[in-house]
């Protein structure tokens, strides 16, 4: 079994309710995927009256667009990742303009509420919020052949999601043959 890692680029808020970060799909008929550990972290730059963001970690079907991003391995002496595992993200450079994913969440698996600054005084160190269950690292969840999680944003309104927030999403996954 090997073990990988990737981390979404600084993405920017986009001002809406609903705005997709990070997805990891599996389209391999014999490989299966164990995530072991899914978290954020986010900078809120200017203050914020409304709702935090939620968080949002779901089930999907195989999504489209966004931009793949590059797997890590943590032992080099077995291989890259398969192809056919694709990380996503919902942009295509540090801070840069959204590039869209296309997903419909579905089983919400977790939840997460992101800070927000309600006066910006001090400073709010960027902690790693989990975006699933700490027992993730004991028992995994699975991906199997064109199953998929989705990493999402859903505000109650634009403002709760503001273009003065920046996030980023790392995970660590194992994979192996079935």
């Amino acid at each position: 079994m090997a073990r990988y890692s990737a981390s979404s680029f600084r993405t920017l808020g986009i001002a809406a309710t609903t705005q997709y970060l990070l997805t990891i799909e599996n389209t391999h008929a014999t490989r299966i995927v164990r995530v072991r550990r899914l978290v954020f972290q986010m900078d809120a730059t200017a203050l914020l009256a409304a709702v935090m963001p939620q968080f949002k970690t779901s089930r999907c079907a195989v999504p489209t667009g966004g931009t793949a991003l590059t797997k890590t391995m943590f032992d080099s002496s077995l291989g890259a990742s398969d192809a056919s595992v694709i990380i996503r993200g919902g942009t295509a450079s540090d801070g840069g303009g959204a590039t869209a994913i296309t997903a419909t969440p579905a089983a919400l698996l977790w939840q997460q509420y992101g800070m927000r600054m309600h006066t910006v005084v001090g400073q709010v160190l960027g902690p790693d919020n989990n975006l699933l269950p700490a027992l993730v690292e004991t028992t995994p969840v699975v991906l199997r052949e064109n199953e998929a999680l989705v990493v999402h944003i859903l505000a109650a309104a634009g403002t709760s999601n503001p273009v003065t927030n920046f996030y980023f999403v790392e995970l660590v996954w194992d994979e192996d043959a079935s």
